[in-house]
């Protein structure tokens, strides 16, 4: 009986916890930080942006306000050999004025000839992923593949003696 009555009870507890933690679908419940920008020593405006997946240095960075694409990739180490700059990704912490939250941006067109007119204006909180070629995954795995290969074949080998 104990036992039940526990069980109702912590029961009652997790479901009145859920319907407390669910999202109202505005993106205003997501925001990271109340604070967009910052002011350094000097008193030069900065802000903070998140640049993932493959680079020297992933993770949050402190920047200058009004960082363009090029100078923040740099910031973080360049790309890594193997990165897919034809699809690097941005995501807005909050729908900007077009309304647009996700841009896709070509960065081969930058190295080819310089021009940075398909950069898109960095603000606080976004976040870049510069992804790893399927090729670049491939060959970064051969090793865990060859390994699992000779596993393969010595099972054999036992198997058939």
């Amino acid at each position: 009986m104990l036992r039940s009555i526990i069980l109702i009870i912590s029961s009652f507890i997790f479901i009145h916890a859920q319907s407390k933690i669910q999202p109202s679908g505005e993106y205003d419940a997501y925001q990271l930080s109340s604070e967009r920008y910052f002011s350094n020593s000097d008193g030069q405006i900065m802000m903070k942006v998140n640049v993932w997946g493959h680079v020297k240095f992933p993770g949050g960075h402190l920047v200058y306000d009004g960082i363009d694409l090029a100078s923040l990739v740099s910031i973080v180490g360049g790309p890594k050999t193997g990165a897919n700059l034809k699809k690097i990704r941005l995501y807005r912490e909050v729908p900007d004025q077009s309304g647009e939250i996700v841009y896709e941006i070509d960065f081969n067109e930058f190295i080819k000839s310089g021009n940075r007119g398909n950069f898109i204006k960095i603000n606080p909180n976004d976040t870049i992923i510069i992804p790893q070629k399927l090729s670049s995954i491939l060959i970064s795995q051969i090793g865990t593949v060859n390994t699992l290969f000779s596993l393969i074949m010595i099972i054999l080998q036992i198997q058939s003696n």
